[in-house]
């Protein structure tokens, strides 16, 4: 597997520490009412009982060092390492900052989960911790057969929470987020990278703004003290959410929902969410949501909120229902200064809208809405932009200058597209050829895909190369050194039936250019093919091709376009082919009702 990240991780390494009084004399005593300076001190982890092998457990460790230096503004220097850590909470302080060197990874496996928690031992929005800090830092999951692996951020009551250069690397929470915001302010979150997302609760984000409230907490932490205050002023800038893919580009896990809540505690009488910026990030191939009132950006009862200058993208996911969702759930609440600007949206492909606005009530619309600017580039036009379940005034909703363009199909890289339609063939010798009289009567000729393939079989260095099928007119044998020959897949375009028999055109490289040759059937070995009927509705989730035939079939497979461009979601499934190669490796199709066959990965 290979994270595909483009992103420079920025190492800060502390240098010394300062102890210095209010005047800058230790020992001095102050005034009863006067604000006295911390401590400031500058550990190394490693100094102090971490240790980054990537065998030893360091929960105990990172806790012992923090509760040592509880007072203190405290800057953590991690060094480059694996730090493992196993199931549990870590608790933190006020004025703390990690500073991770480059190579610095905090990682969980085996299916466990680690919180790192922000106390609130009282109510209000100073009730809980202050000042934390983390730069540079990576936490590592993992996703197998024990589970997910976990690492959350549950921020409670906490203000001046910063994240930068960060990475949150396959760590969410099937059922949560990677930071949880409950009753926070003062948060920002900038130039890091978030991927990977297994949800079993699917409309779940990475960066979930919420309230204080038992319900909301990733992490019950004993003794703390909920108020349903909102969370404000919160800034998610320049950031990448993004898929785990395999070399090949596969998706393996779609990218986490950037951000988002989902709820709203006691009709919003301590607050609502508000001042919440969502700036400069990019977002690819989050996992489609078709439910009603989900997105992939969702929120409820929001107000000055900015979506602006952001690129979604999407490469081989499909596109949800709706991608950005106002919801106001509270009838006499007005939801106001709502700003979706300067985005680009490309290959989308929402089935709804772009934006849906929802209000509970429909005589209470939302007012101050700009959405201005956004360009789209889809594979389907018919979709709107901008939708609302009440009437848009104009006076109070400024809906202008957004643009949706037709864009070409998304496909895989592999296997190419290209189908060959004609029946010539490039000869592959400067020898002089026989003009023979064509002998058959009976000619039949199927075209596929270039990049279909098959095996050399045992004896096939007994078979010929012809520059055309036997007994067609001026077919001839082509000389061809087969002891030279060092690969045993050729590659098929195109098969013939005639009354010399079965044929397929073949080339040694997989360019749709390179030299083709006839030869006959006997010659190639193919996959295996086991086919059973399946009946069983499945929601179309990736994009993958859509085929005549399961890919590799020796009649061969042409290609009907994409999953993109099946209307339906939900499909109903006629039959299933597993197909194994030569490795022994197996890949499932699927049939659907409209006759073509994709692979079962296109489905959820």
């Amino acid at each position: 597997m290979n994270l595909r990240i483009k992103f420079g991780l920025l190492a800060t390494v502390a240098l010394g520490a300062t102890v210095l009084g209010l005047n800058g004399l230790p020992g001095t005593v102050q005034p009863a009412n006067a604000i006295v300076a911390q401590a400031a001190t500058t550990i190394n982890a490693q100094h102090q009982g971490m240790v980054g092998n990537a065998k030893t457990v360091n929960n105990e460790a990172l806790q012992d060092m923090l509760d040592k230096w509880d007072s203190d503004a405290l800057t953590v220097h991690v060094p480059k390492g694996t730090y493992v850590f196993d199931a549990g909470n870590i608790k933190l302080h006020s004025n703390i900052t990690f500073k991770f060197d480059k190579g610095a990874v905090f990682r969980i496996t085996s299916g466990n989960r680690v919180n790192f928690v922000y106390p609130s031992p009282e109510a209000g929005y100073d009730g809980g911790i202050s000042n934390v800090k983390w730069e540079g830092a990576t936490f590592q999951g993992d996703n197998t057969k024990m589970g997910q692996s976990v690492f959350t951020q549950s921020v409670h009551h906490a203000t001046n929470v910063t994240f930068d250069k960060c990475v949150f690397d396959n760590a969410e929470s099937p059922t949560g987020h990677y930071i949880d915001l409950d009753g926070s302010r003062n948060i920002d979150i900038t130039n890091s990278v978030f991927t990977g997302f297994n949800g079993s609760k699917d409309f779940k984000e990475a960066i979930q703004v919420d309230y204080s409230n038992k319900k909301a907490m990733s992490y019950k932490n004993p003794g703390d003290q909920y108020d349903n205050l909102p969370t404000y002023d919160v800034t998610v800038d320049n950031n990448q959410f993004l898929p785990v893919s395999k070399d090949s580009g596969r998706v393996i896990s779609y990218a986490p929902n950037p951000i988002g809540e989902h709820a709203i505690y006691n009709d919003g009488k301590a607050g609502i969410i508000h001042d919440v910026h969502f700036t400069n990030n990019t977002v690819v191939d989050p996992k489609p949501l078709m439910a009603d009132e989900v997105a992939t950006i969702h929120f409820k009862n929001v107000s000055n909120l900015w979506i602006t200058n952001n690129k979604f993208i999407n490469q081989r996911v499909l596109g949800s229902g709706n991608y950005i969702y106002l919801y106001n759930v509270e009838p006499d609440y007005k939801m106001t200064n709502l700003n979706i600007k300067n985005n680009t949206f490309t290959n989308v492909n929402p089935t709804k809208q772009y934006i849906f606005l929802d209000s509970i009530n429909p005589d209470n619309p939302m007012t101050d809405v700009n959405i201005t600017g956004n360009k789209a580039t889809s594979q389907k036009t018919g979709v709107p932009f901008v939708k609302g379940n009440f009437a848009l005034d104009l006076d109070s909703i400024n809906i202008t200058k957004n643009t949706i363009k037709k864009a070409k199909a998304v496909t895989e890289n592999v296997p190419a597209q290209q189908t060959i339609t004609n029946t010539s063939v490039s000869h592959a010798t400067s020898q002089k050829l026989k003009k023979r009289k064509q002998t058959n009567k009976n000619e039949k000729y199927y075209s596929g895909i270039a990049n279909q393939h098959a095996q050399l079989a045992e004896g096939y260095k007994g078979y010929s190369l012809y520059n055309h099928i036997r007994g067609h007119k001026n077919w001839n044998i082509l000389k061809f050194d087969w002891k030279k020959n060092k690969k045993d897949r050729v590659y098929i375009d195109m098969r013939a039936t005639a009354d010399t028999g079965k044929w397929y055109r073949i080339r040694f490289n997989k360019s749709a250019n390179a030299k083709k040759y006839w030869i006959r059937k006997g010659a190639l070995k193919f996959d295996t093919f086991k086919s059973e009927s399946y009946d069983t509705e499945k929601t179309l989730t990736r994009v993958y091709p859509v085929y005549t035939r399961p890919f590799n079939d020796p009649l061969l497979a042409k290609q009907k376009g994409t999953t993109s461009d099946i209307s339906e979601r939900t499909v109903t499934i006629t039959h299933r082919v597993k197909r194994t190669d030569s490795n022994g490796n197996v890949s499932t199709y699927y049939q659907m009702d409209n006759g073509l066959w994709t692979r079962a990965l296109a489905f959820s």
